[in-house]
């Protein structure tokens, strides 16, 4: 039995939430081939399949998960237990899958990302939000949005990360509509990256007026 056939059977989750899983699984490895060719598209599978892996937990089981494994807790995350899922799924996957630090990373940040993601950070957190069996408004107009990206941008890298700071306006926006707390790792990610699209334009703009010998203004 491979990994992902012993995690596909271990999974105790919903209909709704095990089609999303197999669909972050899908999208993940996509995202890789597409963008970082190099990064282990099998390990990126495995961090999809237990991303979600006590999404479905209660609070009490997650706080016991917590206790166990030691996470603690910043009094912004403990204001938001949807979100401890991903921590509890990150220690499951190293503890009990044996998955190393920088795969079980992506699990660690799926919820909220954060400032200066790694590869396998970006490529999971943005299957959660696009993959194919997301049908909220929100999730089909960022994929939408990312597909529109595609075409328009040369550097398909630049076209996923300007999907991301999307996805994280959205996030923000929603939440900002519900009253709700907005996790301050959610914000340094989003305007760390709306700096790094901004200095990447800004450099892009300088090499190409040197090619063709304009002067900046």
């Amino acid at each position: 039995m491979t990994m992902t056939e012993k995690i596909i059977k271990d999974l105790r989750l919903s209909n709704e939430r095990f089609l999303h899983t197999l669909g972050v699984a899908d999208c993940v490895k996509r995202l890789a081939e597409r963008h970082f060719p190099l990064l282990s598209t099998e390990k990126l599978e495995v961090a999809a399949l237990l991303h979600d892996f006590t999404k479905e937990y209660s609070t009490d089981k997650q706080l016991v998960l917590c206790k166990k494994y030691n996470i603690v807790m910043t009094d912004e995350e403990a204001k938001t237990p949807k979100l401890y899922h991903a921590k509890t799924a990150a220690a499951i996957a190293k503890d009990t899958y044996g998955v190393d630090d920088y795969t079980a990373s992506a699990i660690y940040y799926h919820t909220t990302g954060r400032a200066n993601m790694t590869d396998a950070e970006l490529c999971l957190y943005f299957a959660d939000y696009i993959e194919d069996y997301r049908t909220d408004k929100a999730c089909i107009k960022v994929r939408e949005y990312y597909q529109k990206l595609l075409a328009k941008e040369r550097d398909h890298l630049v076209a996923l990360k300007k999907g991301v700071l999307y996805s994280y306006d959205s996030t923000i926006m929603h939440l900002i509509k519900k009253g709700e707390n907005i996790n301050p790792t959610t914000i340094e990610a989003r305007n760390q990256l709306v700096d790094e699209i901004k200095q990447n334009g800004e450099r892009k703009t300088k090499n190409d007026r040197q090619r063709t010998g304009k002067k900046s203004k």
